[in-house]
């Protein structure tokens, strides 16, 4: 356990940039080699448009099937990923004098992934997913095909993939395999020789020697992989979190260096802003071991005493401490600092919840004179953890309703997952059950009503974007989840029209027992019915959503 949170500070805070004389001696190698993000102040009206009619003409040796897209409706789509998506998740870099000829010559399956993730309406989008699908598995199981071009292609669906929101969690579930199998086909966990040598060079200090044999193309192959590498594992941390389908990829020391690769690369400023995403990653990744280990504790010893919730609580607090600090070194100029603050107030979330879980089952404390049935309130600790998420889930709130509407077109799946995740979290805050808990201060702090509110109003006004108007898009479909996520909140507010002082700490709900047995929260990655989301499904927004006592 102890394992689990002990680690160095360049672990957790990035260590210094590249001095100049290595940026200097490593820019040769790195020509073309630019920012793919856009500027912050950008207007609307210089960005790119999506099509969303035809697709780029398949890889060579499969079936075209309908793959033939004129090479200007390519070029736009690359363009708009290039400039919308892609720093928000920075994995590739692609310079803006890459065009769609290039990578339809040199990475087929990438370009056929970006024009399936540049199309937003849902019905035309799983159209082209399934040629997609077919590609890949043709490729990778029946041509036995390893190649780094699939395994980006894989990547790129699905970080902006919306099959998790349609009820095929299964797909990307199978996907997400298929993009692990290719890590370690291409053997991105075994550095070869030349890689050592471009780590020690970067991590170290060293200059970069022209007499290794390193090409331009070799270092930025070599870049290219350290990225793939470490956008798999934050994919499939986030699918195993949010879609409870596999376990995710392990942190390993050849992460830990291209982390490190990442953080000290100034020439390309996205790669610092992608790894302070992976290392958000890497935290919530403790946290979750700690949680699963007391777990096991307490397992084993079922049939003797209850393991102390203590040991686990301060592993956890160490591990909110990295986060702070992690936090604290985030520059002020990072491209996306809105969206990457956002994160972070959900991993703290995800932190305090694994904390609350582990302390909801510590004995209850025996508080004389506060006037409860038997004198008995949940632990300090319990209360601490809550209210903690409370304040996360305000800030998470504030930090979203900053970053432009124009902006969240490129955020990816997991995000989104993250922000359903939020709203339950605040409807279970809001109508907790627990005699030591005050449901109205917390509707004081975040109404949850007001808070749904002004995000469907967000994301309305992001589906109004050019390109982006459609009735069956991802915007659209959130909207429709959220606005009925309002009526359940209304028509629970119904219930307690008038709540005295005293109850409203209670917040007794219909569906609680009349022995007013206290209500737990779930983990953030232990909501079962994430697992089975169809947002174009009425009869699952009804079985999830149908009334007050629902959504649980």
């Amino acid at each position: 356990m102890q394992s689990i949170v002990s680690s160095s500070g360049s672990s957790v805070v990035p260590d210094r940039p590249l001095d100049e004389e290595i940026i200097s001696s490593l820019a040769s190698s790195l020509r073309g080699v630019q920012s793919n993000s856009t500027p912050a102040n950008s207007s609307i009206g210089d960005q790119p448009t999506p099509t969303s009619d035809t697709a780029p003409t398949a890889p060579q040796g499969i079936s075209p099937s309908r793959f033939g897209i004129p090479d200007i409706q390519a070029d736009q789509c690359l363009d708009f990923f290039r400039s919308r998506m892609l720093p928000c998740f920075p994995f590739i870099s692609l310079p803006p004098d890459v065009t769609a000829e290039q990578l339809h010559r040199d990475r087929p399956f990438l370009l056929q992934a970006i024009r399936t993730v540049t199309t937003f309406s849902t019905q035309r989008k799983l159209a082209l997913a399934e040629d997609l699908k077919r590609l890949f598995f043709a490729s990778a199981l029946v041509n036995v095909q390893s190649n780094i071009d699939l395994l980006l292609g894989l990547l790129t669906y699905l970080a902006w993939s919306t099959d998790a929101f349609l009820g095929r969690a299964d797909l990307i579930s199978r996907l997400t395999m298929l993009a692990i199998s290719l890590v370690y086909d291409l053997r991105l966990f075994k550095p070869c020789q030349l890689d050592v040598q471009l780590f020690m060079t970067i991590t170290q200090g060293g200059a970069y020697e022209s007499d290794i044999n390193a090409s331009e193309e070799t270092v930025q192959d070599f870049m290219e992989k350290q990225r793939a590498l470490l956008a798999c594992f934050v994919l499939s941390s986030n699918v195993s979190s949010h879609l409870g389908r596999q376990d995710a990829l392990r942190w390993t020391p050849q992460m830990e260096e291209a982390c490190r690769v990442m953080e000290r690369n100034e020439l390309l400023s996205t790669d610092r802003a992608f790894a302070f995403q992976v290392r958000l990653h890497v935290l919530k990744q403790k946290a979750a071991y700690v949680r699963d280990q007391h777990e096991r504790d307490r397992a084993s010893t079922v049939t003797t005493s209850a393991p102390s919730s203590v040991p686990s609580l301060l592993y956890l607090k160490a591990i909110r401490g990295q986060l702070h600090e992690l936090l604290s070194s985030l520059p002020t100029d990072i491209y996306q600092r809105d969206t990457l603050t956002v994160y972070a107030q959900y991993v703290e979330l995800y932190i305090n919840q694994l904390a609350y879980s582990i302390s909801f089952e510590s004995p209850l404390l025996d508080i004389s004179g506060l006037g409860t049935r038997g004198g008995l309130l949940p632990g300090f600790e319990r209360l601490e953890c809550l209210w903690r998420s409370v304040e996360c889930i305000k800030l998470w709130l504030d930090n979203f309703h900053k970053i432009p509407p124009s902006d969240l077109v490129g955020l990816p799946f997991h995000f989104w997952a993250q922000m359903i995740q939020c709203v339950t979290i605040l409807k279970y805050l809001s109508t907790l059950s627990d005699p030591a808990w005050d449901c109205r201060t917390v509707r004081n702090t975040v109404d949850l009503i007001s808070a749904i509110d002004r995000t469907v109003q967000q994301l309305d006004i992001a589906g109004k974007e050019p390109g982006l108007q459609c009735d069956d898009g991802l915007f659209q479909l959130l909207s429709r989840l959220l606005c009925k996520c309002r009526s359940w909140a209304a028509a629970w507010w119904s219930f307690t029209p008038q709540i005295s002082d005293t109850d409203a700490r209670s917040c007794q709900s219909p569906g609680t027992s009349s022995s007013g047995r206290r209500q737990g929260i779930p983990d953030l990655d232990q909501m079962v019915w994430m697992q089975s989301i169809d947002l174009e499904n009425d009869q699952w927004l009804e079985s999830i959503l149908g009334g007050p006592t629902a959504f649980s």
